[in-house]
């Protein structure tokens, strides 16, 4: 009887591209908030927001996967962490360099990531300019330089990846269509509410009318926040100037139109505010 040899078992220590892509999606989840922060308390200094976020990703990432973790609360949670090529820690300027290289991997496309997932220790572009890996948590000094396979593909990766990639982008579809379309609806109502304070003066023009007094050139304090004024013009019709935050800061007309039973009745128009905010009347 002949023995066979025993083949040695393949020790799972390099963090594939999925499980990489997954604690990069916690990371960014723990960014956002800041990030939100830093953009409003920013206002209009858009140049100092994002010089603020970039120097906090930079800390972020360079900190902790410098720290004695190794790793940023996205890795810790997937049981992977960052060492150099020989399985020792990095130091912060290694940390900060890691960091600005991975702009390399966004620049051409995103491709520098998914290298990850085709290179022999499952290295993404910075990586490679680093100098470093991405291991199991568990893994010593000694088992990163003897190498090893790819950790396994759990169900609790699986599960995370596809409710961090596959829910952000059904929501990021619904958000394109719900947004602008919210937002459309907000302008409209401030529209009516225009309308609404212009329709008030329609009874002092039909006023004139029944009376036979001419229509004089008239500014009317307008009730509306979202009118910069109304005024009523010799040939009675009725001008509505939105404020430029509504409507481009154009103008609804009402204009006075009389049939032929010589009773008046009103046209809506409008010349310069986009059609989708006014009501189909005044289209």
């Amino acid at each position: 009887m002949s023995l066979q040899p025993q083949v040695p078992a393949v020790v799972p220590l390099y963090a594939g591209f999925w499980r990489r892509a997954a604690a990069a999606c916690v990371d960014s989840l723990v960014l956002v908030i800041p990030a939100i922060i830093i953009e409003i308390g920013a206002g209009q200094a858009g140049m100092l927001a994002l010089l603020i976020n970039v120097a906090a990703g930079c800390a972020y990432y360079a900190g902790f996967h410098s720290s004695a973790r190794q790793a940023t609360p996205g890795k810790m949670a997937f049981g992977i962490k960052v060492t150099d090529r020989a399985g020792a820690r990095i130091g912060i300027g290694r940390g900060i360099g890691r960091y600005f290289a991975t702009w390399l991997s966004a620049f051409i496309l995103g491709i520098g990531f998914l290298m990850a997932a085709f290179t022999q220790k499952k290295q993404a572009l910075h990586d490679m300019v680093a100098g470093t890996l991405v291991v199991s948590g568990k893994a010593d000094p000694e088992e990163v330089v003897s190498g090893g396979g790819t950790m396994p593909l759990t169900g609790g990766v699986i599960a995370i990846t596809a409710i961090l990639f596959i829910v952000p982008f059904v929501g990021g579809i619904l958000a394109a269509i719900a947004i602008p379309a919210y937002s459309d609806y907000t302008v409209r109502s401030k529209v009516f509410s225009v309308l609404t304070a212009g329709s008030v003066v329609k009874g002092d023009v039909e006023q004139a009318y029944a009376e036979k007094r001419p229509f004089t050139t008239v500014a009317v304090n307008a009730p509306s926040p979202y009118s910069q004024g109304i005024t009523v013009t010799p040939k009675g019709e009725i001008l509505m100037r939105l404020v430029p935050e509504v409507g481009n800061g154009g103008t609804i007309v009402y204009s006075p139109m009389i049939d032929s039973a010589g009773a008046m009745t009103w046209q809506c128009s409008s010349a310069d505010v986009p059609k989708k905010y006014l009501p189909a009347a005044c289209r």
